[in-house]
């Protein structure tokens, strides 16, 4: 009789054992180890509860029963992650798993918070331009003149650029001249930083100087005849030159404008000199343009995601919504955040408003082109009026152009406070 209790005992105990094993192995889905010297033992599953922050920085954090650590967009909690009996928890990034040490039966809790990429102005090189303009944010919007569009940013673009916005922030650069007092047609000013790219746009507008009377030219805007409205330095026009969007097809496909190819990417470079078309940075430029209400009739923060983030092809002939140049215009969005918080709650064909122009920096107040081109009509592409504001206008006719250009990202910061008197001054080659 004792013989066959203890066999049934025995199998008890195997029996035991073998579910045991089946339950650490079928249920430990997550890969929590206990690491003692060489060793790894998994730690139970019915011991863990996974917690993931619901946003970020938001310190609001919701259990979850996902099959797996989460190896992307997430990062381990340090602080928050314990155990009720004093274990010990961290992340083993190599692996990625968690690694208990102490008591294997521990009830632990496991915390993850959403990853947020540092800003650049808190990891860039500091000799960069890049990095001394990103600098000048100091954590609060607006100051010196710069708003840095992260999600947190009310209608702001949401792609971590630091942008100039205002009436007249310092953000003059002194590009093409290493004269004392620098030219006029020689003074450029920041629209921001993207990435690790400066962008700049002529401060005044392009002349027939810089970019010819060949290519998309018509006349100059003296011949055409001045707006009362011009803020610029050149007078009566007569130097400023006015240019077709696109004359010779008539189409708004940017890749057959000969004010792209001519004018822009061939004259400006040439005239503007091998050592400083060198500082130039070859641009992916954002040229599909999206449909006349999703550009006239919308904010800058819809508009930057209709032109940049989501450009069409529709009525293009090279089904193409990018175009690779040193050399473009503004978009669209550009020009709407320049201005002041304020208006970025008007649509763009509203910007002819003083909330608009008055703290609008890049307003110059003559008739513009920009880089955008109306999808929805294959002859339109978007240009900003004399009175400030935002709308489709046929490619076969003309008005004033500012090129606008991305710096190389290893042009390095020499000099200057970024008034129009003191402006930035960038090391040469």
């Amino acid at each position: 009789m004792k013989k066959i209790i203890k066999k049934i005992a025995l199998l008890l105990i195997v029996f035991c054992i073998g579910v045991g094993v089946t339950l650490l192995y079928t249920n430990n889905k997550y890969g929590v180890y206990e690491k003692e010297e060489t060793k790894q033992i998994k730690k139970h599953v019915d011991t863990i509860s996974m917690m993931l922050e619901t946003e970020a920085k938001s310190g609001n954090y919701e259990r979850t029963t996902r099959e797996s650590w989460p190896t992307e967009g997430y990062v381990f909690n340090t602080t928050l992650s314990k155990c009720e009996n004093g274990g010990e928890l961290s992340w083993d990034d190599e692996k990625k798993v968690v690694l208990m040490s102490g008591n294997v039966s521990d009830k632990c809790y496991v915390y993850f918070d959403v990853y947020v990429p540092p800003r650049f102005d808190e990891i860039c090189d500091e000799t960069t331009l890049a990095c001394h303009v990103a600098k000048l944010y100091t954590g609060t919007q607006g100051e010196n003149g710069i708003y840095y569009h992260d999600s947190s940013l009310t209608n702001g673009a949401g792609d971590s650029s630091y942008r100039y916005s205002g009436a007249n922030p310092n953000n003059y650069v002194c590009f093409g001249s290493n004269e004392s007092t620098c030219p006029i047609d020689n003074l450029y000013r920041i629209i921001g930083v993207f990435e690790n790219n400066v962008k700049l746009i002529k401060y005044d507008y392009g002349t027939t100087d810089e970019l010819g009377t060949d290519g998309d030219y018509y006349q100059t805007y003296k011949e055409w005849g001045i707006d009362s409205t011009y803020k610029g330095t050149y007078g009566d026009g007569e130097r400023i030159g006015v240019y077709y969007w696109n004359n010779s097809t008539k189409k708004n496909t940017w890749s057959e404008s000969l004010l792209n190819k001519t004018n822009l990417n061939t004259n400006f470079i040439n005239n503007i000199g091998e050592e400083w078309a060198n500082k130039i940075a070859t641009t992916t430029w954002k040229v599909g343009g999206n449909t006349y209400s999703n550009i006239y009739s919308k904010t800058p923060s819809v508009v930057y995601q209709n032109e940049i983030v989501s450009p069409v092809t529709t009525n293009t002939t090279d089904n193409a919504t990018e175009y690779t140049a040193k050399i473009g215009l503004m978009y669209v969005s550009d020009y709407g955040f320049a201005a002041e918080p304020s208006a970025w709650t008007l649509t763009m064909g509203n910007y002819n408003n003083t909330t608009a122009t008055s703290t609008n920096w890049m307003y110059m107040g003559l008739y513009e082109w920009t880089i955008s081109r109306r999808a929805d009509d294959s002859g339109g592409a978007f240009r900003v009026s004399s009175g400030g504001d935002v709308y489709s206008h046929f490619v076969g006719n003309y008005s004033a152009v500012r090129p606008s250009f991305n710096l190389e990202s290893s042009i390095t910061y020499a000099s200057g406070s970024g008034t129009q008197s003191d402006p930035i001054r960038i090391t040469k080659l």
